[in-house]
């Protein structure tokens, strides 16, 4: 059995050594409310998503479904909780690409403690910006480079250790010779509000959350990741453009269940998720003014992302010095 083989089946979970729900309390799901867990804070990327998407799910499953922020730990005190849950289809989570992809890696101790989550299927994409705060000079990522450069006293915000932006910047410093601290916060969403604030200098998150600021002259756009500019901001090079070759186009986000959840109720979620985000209208309404790009994938493929994900990580985590010596 080859590796990949066996690294999909460790995600879709321990299901078949658990016992199973009885087969009429699957064929009856969902029959009671169900709660999506965000494991940041209110007013992320992530949270902005999910609320979207609940509110297409009660219509979908025609019952009630509660997001519930539960904050604190990179991520892992909402993540283990959701492991931990009883898995009768009533409870499911959030997750982003860092905490399935990088956070194996560089907080391994941290990722045990949800591991056993299973994968349902992943939400969405979106392409993300790098910003400064406003007391950094005008221009693009070059120019904040060549300004930062030797200077003392910067500080770069990200959303907790192992995340995107860590992984981003902590290559950036080894790359440039930049001496930028990292100040990780609960969510995105708290590590712009003190971009905006001038407490940190440097950060980056998807359009969503960044758009909104740069057009209100709050902070400074000085890179797209990936290898293209967006419509959105005609502007602004790409990392690309400017000689970057990150091996990262921006974030995901997924739906994930405790790990012994039913096959049955993760194939029922994840068409659910899937008619959603799929759905022309509410892709026009909810997801599109927030540049997300729905997706909907089933458990396997987006069992097969984590996969690969995963694996590119590990690269990206050494090249950032994250994991000396691994």
């Amino acid at each position: 059995m080859s590796k990949q083989m066996i690294a999909r089946r460790t995600l879709l979970g321990a299901a078949l050594a658990l016992p199973a729900l009885p087969a009429r309390a699957q064929s009856d799901w969902p029959r009671r409310p169900i709660r999506i867990i965000v494991a940041q804070p209110p007013g992320g990327n992530l949270d902005i998503l999910v609320r979207a998407i609940a509110e297409g799910l009660r219509q979908e499953l025609n019952t009630s479904v509660v997001v519930e922020n539960r904050a604190g730990g990179n991520g892992v005190i909402g993540l283990e909780a959701c492991a931990q849950a009883t898995p009768d289809g009533t409870t499911f989570c959030a997750v982003n690409i860092e905490n399935m992809a990088s956070v194996p890696h560089v907080e391994p101790e941290l990722f045990a403690r949800y591991a056993s989550l299973r994968p349902v299927s992943q939400m969405a994409s979106a392409r993300s910006v790098i910003v400064s705060s406003l007391d950094t000079p005008a221009g693009d990522l070059r120019d904040f480079v060549a300004w930062a450069r030797g200077r003392q006293g910067l500080n770069y915000g990200s959303s907790g250790s192992g995340s995107a932006q860590q992984l981003l910047f902590e290559w950036m410093k080894a790359r440039d010779g930049l001496q930028i601290e990292h100040i990780p916060f609960r969510g995105i969403g708290d590590a712009f509000r003190e971009l905006v604030g001038g407490r940190v200098q440097l950060s980056y998150g998807a359009l969503a959350l960044a758009l909104p600021q740069i057009r209100q002259g709050r902070i400074r756009p000085l890179a797209v990741l990936g290898s293209q500019r967006l419509a959105e901001l005609p502007d602004t090079p790409s990392l690309g453009e400017l000689g970057y070759a990150f091996p990262y186009a921006g974030p995901w986000w997924g739906l994930c269940a405790p790990g012994a959840t039913p096959d049955a109720i993760v194939q029922r979620m994840s068409a659910a998720v899937r008619n959603v985000v799929r759905n022309e209208d509410f892709a026009a309404r909810m997801l599109a003014p927030q540049y997300f790009n729905g997706i909907g994938s089933t458990p396997e493929e987006f069992a097969d992302v984590i996969t690969r994900e995963r694996a590119a990580s590990l690269e990206l985590v050494r090249l950032a010095g994250l994991v000396p010596g691994r």
